[in-house]
């Protein structure tokens, strides 16, 4: 099987996202380093999740992929807000 990803810049969710949710989200995400996350799409989205990662699981939906890799090297979404931290 083969799966598509979105890169996004981890600038485009919150510390707090990164930080604190991804490491109890009740679906797949795993640390990419120190710098960077692998998030899967879920297809039920839980009602906790914060806004900032309903966002780019809305951008991901739209293109139709299984994945977001959140790194920081990686170049600001347009039409995403962007959180410096």
């Amino acid at each position: 099987m083969i799966e598509r990803m979105l890169v996004l810049s981890t600038a485009n969710v919150t510390a707090e996202t990164c930080n604190v949710y991804l490491h109890a989200a009740p679906f797949a995400a795993f640390e990419k380093g120190d710098y960077g996350w692998f998030v899967y799409v879920p297809t039920d989205l839980p009602d906790d999740l914060p806004a900032d990662l309903a966002d780019c699981f809305d951008v991901a939906s739209r293109a139709g992929v299984d994945w977001i890799m959140l790194d920081r090297d990686a170049q600001e979404y347009p039409g995403l807000p962007t959180y410096h931290w």
